[in-house]
């Protein structure tokens, strides 16, 4: 099997079922599965982060003002004297 329940102590294979180790008594039985659980937890955190920063910053943007160039406020004033 690939993945084993072991001893947190002595760090020796034990079967899911047991509740203490043979080989020294501990109840410390570490889980195969917590590595990945913490994985799994982990990105699902990231894409929750990185959606909410993304939302974030859609609903927040600033739109610049259009600077006025100097021929933008040329042509104005003979538009003005055209009329």
């Amino acid at each position: 099997m690939l993945y084993q329940y072991q001893c947190a102590c002595c760090n020796k294979v034990v079967t899911a079922n047991d509740k203490e180790c043979q080989h020294c008594g501990s109840h410390h039985i570490r889980s195969p599965y917590g590595f990945w659980i913490f994985c799994v937890f982990a990105c699902l955190m990231v894409a929750i982060t990185f959606k909410v920063g993304q939302i974030y910053l859609n609903n927040h943007q600033t739109d610049t003002p259009e600077q006025i160039t100097l021929l933008n406020v040329l042509n104005q004033d003979s538009n003005k004297t055209d009329h």
